[in-house]
């Protein structure tokens, strides 16, 4: 009888949950006056966190690579005990370098390891192609919950028993969930590692492969508009003459509104090209990010953080999919995770971006109007890559 990949499948979906909330989220908390903000400069635990986001693009490259040959049982271990080491080092930071020590070295590496990517890459490797279109959903949805859960709970924590011990009780919850998570992950297939460890494919071909290099490009170019949009729509809305504590709900909502389009998007991709219906949701995106433009009708600000919402969960599993269709179990963690370094490191100038055109110009027109240019130019580069016929790969 074989063995059921549900286990595995909700094993990491949780794993991610809580790192992601722990950190990503969790980070909406550290960084205030109330928290580890009155120990460190806002700028400083920033630039912590800006390089490790760097660290782990920069890792998941090779870290996909060796998933393809060995498997994630160990990776789901080392990732838990990793972050939690850096969230234990980051709890007794008492100078700058000490801060930047446990959020570059140890959260950074972890986070590629306990993040999205690895998720995908169990899928891939242990659930049987009809049925990975909804693990990918499952997996997504249960990470969609991360913000809805962890802001509110850091906070909590944070208020009640301080920040450095609740950063040491979610560092143990990582680690303990990527140990128990490890051993219900099946365990490679001998026959199929081997065969990734003599079928690497060099980076040269992936840079010739016109479909990889279109969707990446997409990707990246949506990222930047992804980025851009989170950092600084809350601030857009409200400086629009919008009451802020209704953006800032409406901006939690969204995570909460993107919960179908987690769940329904792979569903959907999975009946035929998850590569054209992913370019459908890029082009809801596109129309999503041009509402951020002007500040008037008034209508335009709900109606962004609904349209976002949905299609924003969507992308994140179709992409996955997308790439499992494409290419199967052949190098795919290697290829997901040149994707991901792409993705984060050039992707994280969006924030950047904006804040540098809304100094310049004095107004927000500008800047969105910018990430609606690279919301576009993504769009454009999923459609193109859809329409290819160059793959490389096996498809089975």
């Amino acid at each position: 009888m074989s063995r059921s990949p549900w286990p595995a499948v909700v094993a990491v979906g949780l794993l991610l949950m809580v790192s992601f909330g722990s950190i990503l989220y969790g980070f909406s908390i550290y960084v205030t006056d109330g928290s580890a903000g009155a120990d460190f400069s806002s700028s400083m635990l920033s630039f912590a966190y800006t390089g490790s986001v760097v660290v782990s693009g920069m890792a998941a490259a090779p870290l996909g690579r060796w998933m393809d040959r060995h498997g994630t049982r160990r990776v789901a271990v080392a990732g838990g005990l990793v972050t939690m080491t850096g969230m234990l080092a980051f709890s007794v930071a008492g100078s700058p370098v000490a801060l930047l020590a446990a959020w570059w070295l140890l959260i950074g590496p972890g986070t590629a390891m306990t993040y999205y990517e690895p998720a995908f890459v169990v899928i891939n490797q242990t659930v049987d192609r009809a049925i990975r279109p909804r693990a990918l959903g499952v997996v997504t949805v249960i990470g969609g919950f991360a913000g809805a859960i962890f802001i509110p709970l850091v906070e909590v924590m944070n208020s009640n028993l301080g920040w450095r011990p609740t950063v040491r009780i979610l560092g143990l919850a990582i680690a303990v969930l990527g140990i128990v998570g490890s051993r219900l992950i099946p365990a490679r297939d001998r026959d199929a590692a081997r065969s990734a460890r003599h079928a690497a494919v060099p980076i040269g071909d992936l840079m010739r492969d016109r479909r990889f290099m279109l969707l990446t490009a997409g990707m990246v170019l949506l990222s930047v508009a992804f980025g851009g949009l989170l950092a600084h729509r809350v601030d857009r809305f409200s400086e629009a003459g919008f009451d802020i504590e209704t953006v800032a709900l409406l901006a939690g909502a969204a995570s909460l509104i993107s919960l179908p389009g987690r769940f329904f998007g792979p569903l959907f991709g999975g009946r035929g090209d998850a590569g054209r219906v992913l370019g459908w949701f890029s082009v809801v995106l596109v129309v999503a990010t041009a509402l951020t433009i002007p500040g008037e009708p008034r209508w335009f600000m709900p109606t962004h953080f609904v349209v976002y919402g949905l299609a924003f969960g969507a992308i994140l599993p179709l992409r996955a999919l997308t790439m499992d269709q494409w290419y199967g179990r052949s190098q795919y963690g290697r290829r997901m995770g040149v994707q991901q370094t792409a993705t984060l490191v050039i992707g994280g100038l969006g924030p950047l971006l904006v804040g540098v055109l809304r100094d310049l110009t004095g107004e927000w027109e500008m800047p969105m109007s910018v990430m609606t240019l690279f919301a576009l130019a993504g769009m454009a580069g999923i459609v193109l890559a859809q329409r290819s016929d160059i793959r490389t790969g096996s498809t089975s």
